[in-house]
């Protein structure tokens, strides 16, 4: 994965040619821990999901010829075609990032549907923090779930991850916080 990571973190260069504007907050991922599946929200920390190939049977593959990537089923037949510069695997629900050369990054479905442009952080795609995501549309930030639902639709001029059940958003320089449904919420519990 931290190879993957590499590939990932120059495709980003190249393809944005900048770093994305963090989010509000202080949410940032850091270090070269080991990948650690989903993000505990006892300690609402963001954490790499590094998921096992064959997720809704698919599985990540690099065409040797285009060195482009696409998606196999588990009997090695190709259902998603190798058109991406990079993938990852598929979550248990069903959603996996992809990078395809314009948009620097992309959540799809097992159908290769893409669901949503997912935000850009910590030089890859938005990690599932409690379930949720952040996504973007015209330079708005919104909300999906890792089974590809998008639960508050990009609206905000800045986000957060979630934490207890609530997200830090800004949207027209005015800082408050929602809950998982994009209402309006009182902040989380101190840590």
């Amino acid at each position: 994965m931290r190879s993957m990571r590499m590939v990932l973190v120059l495709a980003i260069l190249v393809a944005c040619g900048s770093k994305a504007n963090p989010p509000v907050g202080n949410t940032e991922r850091g270090g070269n821990a080991a990948p650690v599946v989903a993000a505990a929200a006892e300690d609402c920390m963001a954490r790499i999901e590094d998921w096992k190939p064959g997720n809704h049977d698919r599985h990540a593959f690099e065409d040797p010829a285009t060195n482009l990537h696409g998606y196999k089923n588990g009997a090695g037949k190709i259902v998603i075609a190798a058109t991406y510069r990079a993938t990852y695997e598929f979550g248990p629900g069903g959603v996996a990032a992809v990078i395809d050369g314009t948009t620097p990054f992309l959540f799809i479905d097992p159908s290769g549907k893409v669901i949503a442009q997912a935000y850009a952080s910590d030089n890859g795609p938005d990690y599932f923090q409690e379930g949720h995501a952040r996504i973007v549309a015209n330079k708005q930030v919104g909300f999906m779930t890792d089974r590809g639902q998008i639960t508050v639709p990009p609206q905000f001029d800045g986000a957060a991850s979630f934490c207890h059940g609530k997200v830090e958003v800004e949207l027209d320089g005015e800082t408050y916080y929602i809950d998982k449904q994009g209402k309006r919420t009182t902040p989380p519990p101190t840590e």
